[in-house]
């Protein structure tokens, strides 16, 4: 069945298919390598909201939940949270790099420098958390900056958040047509050099045709969804998601209620799968992954997969869908892990 006819067909209504379908989806969760390409959930843990260690019915994203669902790596976001300047610079990044070495002394928890230690972690059964700076701004401007960030484990960088900043412009400045500055062209190329992956969620589409042009390493949008299905700035377009896949990038599928509904509307599991299957097949099923955002919108997550630990049910509905195993190995994380292995080394 191609992906097109998948999109189309709707769930069967089979309890007993259902059961042994939940069976082979946690089945999938424990044998294939699980990655979640975006979570805030350092935010949550800077304001003391919880403990990432324990088990909590507050947020979306814990070690044990991430250990329900199988995930062996999660990138966390330094999400801008001080929409202020200087806050939102060196000052802030720190806070994030020091609460980010301190995870580490959780039992269970290791950090990620580079894919091996994803692949220990997994053999160890411990979680790898990675580091991604959430906006751009965190550099003011300095290429040195990037470097001492990457020698404090930084793995990955988003350009922008949706406002402009001294790389570019934002995805709510898109009516500005204006894309990246002459230090966001440099701040790509020392990004590749260092081993540094490029996240151009958030930024304007024209920043984005500007990344794509000069890129000399795989693109990621870690936590997008996809135009066609909702008119949103943060949604890419076919053409987009088409060039992210012949550029061998990739789109990591966010579960964010404002990207699949664009209302107050809390979104379904299903339309988390509407995005995926569309994605993959305007982009490549080599270039879609996993990007939640989870702890980055309020609560619940979509329904039923209200949390990361109930992650197995998007699982299910895929393999309702008729999306074969292979595929759902590739969504999961196998898709990350090239990119990460062709970057970060």
């Amino acid at each position: 069945m191609d992906i097109a006819s998948v999109l189309k067909k709707k769930a069967e209504q089979d309890p007993a298919m259902d059961e042994i379908r939940m069976e082979r989806a946690e089945e999938l969760h424990s044998e294939c390598l699980v990655i979640d390409g975006h979570q805030g959930t350092l935010l949550d843990v800077i304001k003391g909201v919880r403990n990432f260690g324990e088990q909590s019915s507050l947020g979306h994203s814990d070690v044990p939940r991430l250990r329900q669902a199988g995930v062996d790596c999660v990138i966390l976001s330094a999400f801008p949270h001080d929409r202020l300047q200087p806050i939102r610079g060196v000052r802030q990044a720190l806070e994030y790099i020091d609460v980010f070495h301190e995870l580490g002394s959780i039992p269970g928890v290791s950090h990620v420098l580079q894919t091996s230690d994803i692949e220990d972690a997994r053999e160890a059964g411990e979680v790898g958390i990675m580091l991604s700076l959430g906006d751009g701004a965190m550099l003011e401007g300095s290429i040195e900056t990037l470097r001492m960030y990457h020698k404090l484990g930084v793995r990955m960088l988003t350009l922008t958040w949706n406002d402009r900043n001294l790389i570019g412009d934002g995805a709510a400045f898109s009516v500005s047509r204006g894309g990246l500055t002459p230090f966001g062209f440099k701040v790509v190329e020392e990004a590749a050099r260092l081993g540094v992956v490029v996240d151009v969620s958030h930024l304007s589409e024209a920043g984005f045709w500007d990344v794509l042009d000069v890129a000399q390493a795989p693109v990621v949008v870690s936590h997008s969804n996809c135009h066609a299905l909702l008119a949103h700035p943060r949604n890419l377009t076919d053409a987009q998601l088409k060039a992210i896949g012949e550029a061998g990038g990739l789109v990591g599928i966010s579960f964010n209620h404002e990207y699949i509904t664009g209302t107050d509307e809390n979104a379904t599991i299903s339309q988390v799968a509407d995005h995926i299957i569309h994605a993959m097949e305007v982009a490549g099923e080599e270039s879609v992954g996993l990007g939640t955002d989870f702890d980055s919108f309020g609560e619940p997550g979509p329904e039923p997969a209200t949390h990361i630990g109930k992650l197995p049910l998007l699982t299910l509905e895929l393999l309702k869908r008729g999306v074969s195993g292979q595929q759902i190995e590739g969504l999961l994380g196998r898709n990350w892990m090239r990119i990460l292995r062709a970057v970060i080394g």
